[in-house]
């Protein structure tokens, strides 16, 4: 085989050293930011700068919160558990959510018409019964509206709680406490007509003139009406217990009123802090890219 015809020994490639690459990249990156350290800084105390202007010109939004007990219906003698609209969370969010109940809120807050569309939310605060399996338990209600008038955003949550306790008690539960109302102003009137008798009674039995007979017939009488007070205060006692039991335990209320506060996500430090990263952001990416962009200018102007 002559020496045109021999095969060239292969030469080995030497293997790229894959550390020393990533450590030259590294090293041109931080060199970068050092020669151009000015470009972070000037980006961090804009960004400083144009956040707080922002804050200055944007407006500010409250969030008014109120919490609401929707009660639990009891059936007419108080023992056993009815369902009614004040069972039933949902409910709360219908009517808060009705452009009917927002108009009337928007009227008592002074708001202007269409001020609280998509700014209204409900929340069910579950207790402990769910938690630990049981049922039965009413839970809360929480109303949330925010806006940009601290007052006036205050004004509608507690005139949408008004309006939710008074559509979810004004039927059943409303009508149990005006019949008991009612009874209790009867037996008390009555009672005291009672009083009055006993107290007529006890005063003619005093008189020394009276006969044996009219004495006897006097007492039977006074006795009756001792027995029937006796009843009158029962029944009293009864429908009193009736009521405080509608009116505590069966009756929607108002737990806390709204107090308007400012939504932490908008304030000042926090639009100081976004525009300071971004700005630190862009100045790093600007002293990093400075060099190849200037690199193009120059080849682009050749």
């Amino acid at each position: 085989m002559g020496p045109e015809t021999q095969v060239r020994p292969q030469r080995e490639r030497p293997v790229p050293d894959v550390d020393a690459e990533e450590e030259l990249e590294l090293g041109r990156y931080w060199n970068a930011l050092i020669t151009r350290w000015w470009l972070p800084v000037v980006g961090f105390v804009a960004g400083i700068a144009i956040g707080y202007l922002l804050s200055l010109g944007g407006h500010q939004v409250f969030t008014a919160k109120t919490t609401i007990y929707l009660g639990q219906p009891l059936s007419p003698n108080g023992t056993n558990q009815i369902q009614s609209l004040s069972t039933n969370p949902s409910a709360v969010k219908q009517i808060v959510l009705s452009a009917s109940a927002q108009r009337e809120a928007e009227i008592k807050a002074g708001l202007p018409v269409g001020s609280l569309r998509g700014h209204v939310a409900t929340q069910a605060v579950a207790g402990a019964a769910p938690a630990l399996g049981r049922t039965g338990q009413t839970p809360l209600v929480l109303i949330v509206v925010d806006g940009k008038r601290r007052g006036a955003i205050a004004r509608a949550a507690n005139s949408l709680a008004a309006i939710a306790i008074r559509a979810v008690s004004a039927g059943y539960v409303g009508t149990k406490i005006k019949y008991l109302q009612a009874q209790v102003a009867t037996q008390s009137a009555a009672l005291k007509s009672i009083d009055a008798t006993i107290a007529t009674y006890r005063a003619t039995a005093s008189n020394r003139s009276l006969s044996t007979t009219d004495r006897l017939i006097l007492a039977s009488q006074l006795n009756g009406q001792t027995l029937q007070r006796a009843q009158v205060v029962d029944q009293l006692a009864q429908y009193q217990q009736l009521l405080a039991l509608a009116k505590n335990v069966e009756q929607s209320k108002l737990v806390t009123p709204a107090l308007a506060v400012k939504s932490t996500a908008r304030s000042r430090r926090n639009s100081i802090l976004v525009g300071a990263l971004i700005g630190l952001v862009l100045g790093i990416l600007a002293a990093l890219l400075w060099e190849p962009a200037a690199r193009v200018v120059r080849r682009t102007a050749v």
